[in-house]
């Protein structure tokens, strides 16, 4: 599915801890949120203590002062100065190993609830740069036209080497250029991928693909693949369900044919519970690319997703032996052999997952993984569910549904309750409805999870 599942966004306001994770909420520079504190009053609070102060912002109270302060004209809006699209930030909340990226395709680590939402469409209209090119697929410039469709090649292989060549390439054709939209649109994407098949970590992709998103629809409003881009950028990060279905509505509509569009927003609809509707738009999208392998994946994944487990494991096997260099199929995999209670299978496409993306991170926590296994193959499920809830405990981590999938496969029946009672507290609705099917299946018999899940679920997108 496109982001996978570590979770879904968490309500109520997150603490953001220090300039980098504040800077990467606005999708701006360490000193503009800095020049923003003093100077317009932005909220920020200050750790007492002997030395440099430490700085903390809320989200709630960052998108308040944001509002306010466009309402009279003079806000954020009016500078220049966002992080740039081709360049790494300072940095950002990382969470480190595999395991912080197992089921994040679909859910980063790090979402923020009541964050910044994309900017309205009639404000893009009014905004529109005046070197918009219309009716062009392509660049004027033959050097950029040559530059772009090696990228968008590049993007499609789906390898950590293939999405940092899209990434270094589009850059040069925004720079040759800088009025072609779907540049821009496409350096979106390229940031989304880099998340599940390259190095970059969830909030430092997020931002810059946000960042590239908002260029594109400055540029043209309607862009489609900037819109669907949008559209994923506020379900996977932002959490704001409604507004992703509206953005991947809006080219769908002006496009029916349009493969990528129906293949992350049938991952939405997925992962949102909307299983049909879902499994509706991904068989849509294969009946335009019936060749492509991430789009089979997916597919597969959301067939297990909705309950033909068998027939989901079976496709994701098959896929996995042509195409063992794809990081998204051991990702999948480790998630459902866990669910099986397959111990050594788990942790072996953990240790595959690892090797693919060549994260040494992930390396140490494959190693872990390993030597649990020797020792005893039921002390690895509670294993990872140590150290998710350590992650949880320092803050690293605020989505709950992968912890509760990693506890039911524990049978930390304790854990799960707390986890439901953590998410019914926040006021969450949760998505990763493959993995809480599971849950919900593996607890059936319990009135008190079941009843507790049920405060979960998420309003479905379907409409009419």
């Amino acid at each position: 599915m496109h982001t996978r599942i570590l979770g879904e966004n968490a309500g109520g306001p997150m603490r953001l801890d220090g300039w980098k994770l504040i800077a990467a909420h606005f999708g701006r520079e360490r000193s503009t949120v800095i020049r923003w504190a003093t100077e317009r009053g932005m909220p920020v609070h200050r750790i007492p203590g002997p030395g440099r102060s430490s700085v903390y912002a809320l989200t709630e109270e960052l998108d308040a002062w944001l509002d306010a302060d466009r309402a009279v004209g003079d806000g954020p809006d009016d500078d220049s100065s966002v992080a740039p699209v081709g360049g790494p930030p300072a940095g950002g909340l990382r969470e480190e190993g595999w395991l912080a990226r197992l089921r994040s395709r679909r859910v980063l680590a790090f979402v923020v609830p009541g964050a910044i939402a994309v900017a309205s469409l009639s404000a893009w209209a009014i905004n529109r740069d005046p070197l918009r090119q219309t009716d062009m697929s392509l660049p004027a410039n033959s050097e950029a036209a040559g530059l772009y469709l090696e990228a968008r090649s590049d993007w499609a292989a789906r390898q950590p080497e293939s999405i940092a060549s899209a990434i270094a390439k589009l850059q040069q054709v925004v720079m040759l250029e800088p009025g072609f939209a779907p540049a821009y649109a496409a350096l979106a994407d390229s940031y989304v991928l880099a998340r599940e098949f390259g190095s970059l970590e969830d909030v430092d992709a997020f931002a810059r693909a946000q960042a590239a998103a908002d260029a594109a629809l400055r540029i043209d409003p309607e862009n489609p693949d900037a819109l669907r881009s949008a559209g994923f950028i506020e379900y996977w990060w932002r959490g704001d369900r409604a507004a992703s279905a509206r953005l991947f509505r809006a080219p769908i509509a002006a496009n029916p044919q349009a493969a990528q569009t129906r293949f992350w927003f049938g991952n939405v609809l997925v992962d949102n519970g909307d299983f049909a509707a879902g499994m509706a738009e991904l068989e849509h999208a294969l009946l335009l690319e019936p060749a492509s392998v991430p789009l089979q994946v997916d597919t597969a994944w959301a067939r297990w997703s909705m309950g033909d487990e068998a027939r989901g494991l079976a496709d994701l096997e098959r896929l996995r032996d042509a195409n063992p260099s794809l990081a998204t199929i051991h990702d999948y995999l480790a998630v459902i052999y866990l669910a099986r209670g397959d111990m050594a299978a788990f942790v072996a496409e953990a240790t595959a997952l690892a090797e693919v993306n060549g994260r040494p991170s992930d390396g140490d926590q494959a190693i872990r993984l390993q030597a649990a296994l020797a020792a005893d193959a039921a002390s690895v499920a509670p294993l990872v569910l140590a150290d998710l809830e350590a992650d949880l405990a320092s803050g690293r981590r605020s989505s709950l549904t992968w912890p509760t999938f990693v506890a039911t496969a524990a049978r930390d029946r304790a854990a799960v309750v707390r986890l439901l009672d953590t998410g019914k507290a926040r006021g969450e609705r949760w998505g990763s409805s493959g993995l809480m099917r599971h849950v919900r299946e593996s607890w059936a018999r319990d009135t008190e999870i079941t009843l507790l899940l049920d405060d979960l679920v998420a309003d479905s997108l379907v409409t009419g």
